[in-house]
């Protein structure tokens, strides 16, 4: 089945019919957000568009939105546009079982460490409590967003 926002997306292409006058000027109004950069205008330009509609569009050198953004440096158009367009999705957090072993992302760090779960944690918990293999660090809580499964 697919996901609720997807098929909200969806419900709500169908119910879009624009006139082509209206079509360019939304076109024309999309393009300079991304040009500029202005998420907080492009996205709500987004939400009454399909995604098949705003995709086909190019502007006169060939170019997307998406490839627009991704050449023009603009993070926060190309954020707004993925989203939109269904191309990244939030993290979902697996529920993490006491005595299971994980690795724990640091600030800094590009190797992160492994850890014992001590304490069962939902897949909603902030926060999980560890204990670190290296080291002679107590046990601590650490943010849920930092924490993987170690699948091995």
């Amino acid at each position: 089945a697919a996901p609720a926002p997807a098929k909200a997306k969806a419900e709500k292409a169908e119910k879009v019919d624009l006139a082509p006058d209206q079509e360019a000027a939304l076109k024309a109004q999309c393009f300079r957000a991304v040009v500029q950069n202005d998420a907080a205008t492009l996205a709500p330009l987004l939400e009454v568009l399909s995604v098949e509609l705003w995709s086909s569009w190019r502007n006169k050198a060939g170019k997307d939105l998406i490839a627009l953004s991704e050449e023009r440096g603009a993070s926060a158009a190309y954020c707004v546009l993925a989203r939109a367009g269904g191309f990244v999705q939030e993290r979902r957090h697996a529920a993490l079982e006491e005595g299971e072993s994980v690795w724990v992302l640091e600030a800094g760090e590009l190797q992160p460490r492994r850890a014992t779960v001590l304490e069962a944690a939902a897949e909603d918990a902030a926060e999980v409590l560890l204990e670190l293999w290296d080291g002679d660090a107590p046990a601590a809580r650490v943010q849920r967003a930092l924490v993987s499964k170690a699948y091995c």
